[in-house]
Parts: structure tokens; sequence; C-alpha cells
């Protein structure tokens, strides 16, 4: 068994471990004692002595001559777990909020990018990633997104009241539905900022939805697969909003709007 070993990998540096298994073999040592044990100067056996202390590893137990001890070896235990849950959290942390961290990477380095999110969550975070972003959409529509159930639904109504807050528009070519029917005539869309184009039901018919929005085109697939691609591209994003307001263009001569 190589306990130097075992306390690198509990987390401990070369100079920790060092220490702390001369007090595991030799017993209550001085720093003096730790130094001419280790080979390393009486200054940073100080050092790692008060850090080890600090970790709950070692004790001090006389304060004159600063002499320390090792406690319980399970201690080492406790510390590797509580450094496991910091490390969870921060992956937890970084993965909430990486989508910030794109952004501002391809805005400074004018670089295409791609990242795709799946399930309800992916779904989501598309949205919530227009939000942020506090750029006008242009939307083509899909009639998919009813089947995803209640907390979604709840969730992209909730969304949809928080375009009007931040200013947003969205320019949509939709099917025709009773919902939006009912949206348009009731005075919804006019509240969140929902200028609609209506296109006959069967003119488009897949469970995909796109979004493009500042310098982005969300493509949104409902149904069997549920996921969600953001691309950062201002090319792209500039290409498919032409082909949405080309589509509105030509829907607004060649299909009766008044429903």
């Amino acid at each position: 068994m190589d306990e130097i070993d075992i306390l690198k990998k509990a987390g401990l540096s070369e100079a920790q471990a060092a220490i702390y298994n001369s007090l595991l073999l030799n017993g209550a040592q001085t720093p003096t004692e730790l130094a001419s044990a280790t080979g390393q100067s009486r200054e940073n056996c100080y050092a790692v002595a008060k850090r080890l202390t600090e970790l709950g590893l070692i004790e001090q137990t006389d304060s004159k001559k600063k002499k320390y001890r090792i406690l319980n070896p399970s201690a080492l235990e406790a510390l590797v777990e509580k450094r496991r849950k910091i490390m969870v959290k921060n992956e937890n942390y970084v993965k909430d909020n990486i989508s910030a961290l794109l952004d501002i990477f391809y805005t400074n380095n004018e670089m295409p990018g791609a990242r795709t999110l799946e399930g309800i969550d992916g779904i989501k975070e598309a949205h919530n990633d227009v939000l942020r972003t506090r750029k006008d959409v242009y939307l083509l529509r899909t009639r998919a997104d009813r089947v995803l159930g209640d907390d979604a639904d709840s969730f992209l109504h909730d969304y949809r009241d928080q375009l009007p807050i931040l200013g947003i528009n969205t320019y949509a070519l939709t099917p025709v539905t009773k919902r939006g029917i009912q949206n348009a005539k009731t005075g919804r869309d006019e509240a969140i900022l929902f200028h609609r184009t209506w296109m006959p039901e069967e003119d488009y018919t897949s469970p995909m939805e796109m979004m493009v929005y500042g310098d982005k085109v969300a493509l949104i697939a409902f149904g069997e697969t549920e996921m969600a691609t953001i691309i950062t591209s201002p090319v792209i994003a500039e290409a498919m909003r032409q082909v949405i307001k080309i589509m509105i263009k030509h829907y607004k001569k060649a299909f009766p709007q008044e429903q």
C-alpha cells in the first residue's frame, strides 16, 4: 500500500501528503521535526500544517511548540465526499450557465457554432435564450407543441407573457388553428406583440418549429424527437430571416388573412 498515493488521490498536494504521512507514521511532531522528516523548509511545514488543520485532518496539540498530530483518517473520506459534492454543484452550475459564455464567445469571435439540447428542458432553454437575447423573433410555427403536456404548455404561455415586457416582437407564419383564431380575436396576439400571418394548415405539417432572433436560429423538434438546436451565425440567421419574410409576404397575398 502506498500511503502517499492514497493521500494524493484524496486531493492532498505533494507537500500536504508528505506531512500528513509523516504524522501518520511518527505521531505528533513540531514543524521543525516535520521539516527534518520530509525535507521541506520549516516555514512551508508551518503553512501546510495550518492548511491541514483547516481541512480538519490534523490538530495542534501544543500551542507553545506548535506540535501537530493527525485526526482519525476517516476525516479524509469526509473531505473527499465534501469535495465531490462541491464538484457536482460546480458542474451543474457550469452546465446551467454555459450558454451565456457561448453567447459571448460567438459574439466576440464572430465564429459560427451550434449546440443541441435534448428533451423538454432543451426546448425550454431555446425559448429562454430568446428572452436573454432580447431581439425580435421571426417564427415558422408548428402545431406539434400542443402535444408537450401541461407543464410545457404552461411554460410556453409564461414565455409569451415575457415577450412584451422585454419589448420583443414576434413575426409569425402560422397554420390556421382554433387556438390561433381565438388568440387573434380576443386580443391575446396584440397583447404579446405577436404579429401573425396565416397559411393553410396543410401547407406545413412538420413537427419542427423555427425561430430566428438576432444572430441565432433555433430549430425545435416536437413529437417523438423532442430537442432544440441553436445555431449561432449572423449569415445563417439573416438567410433564414429573409426566407420567413418572403413566405410571410407570399401568404399575405395568396391566402385570406381574415379568419
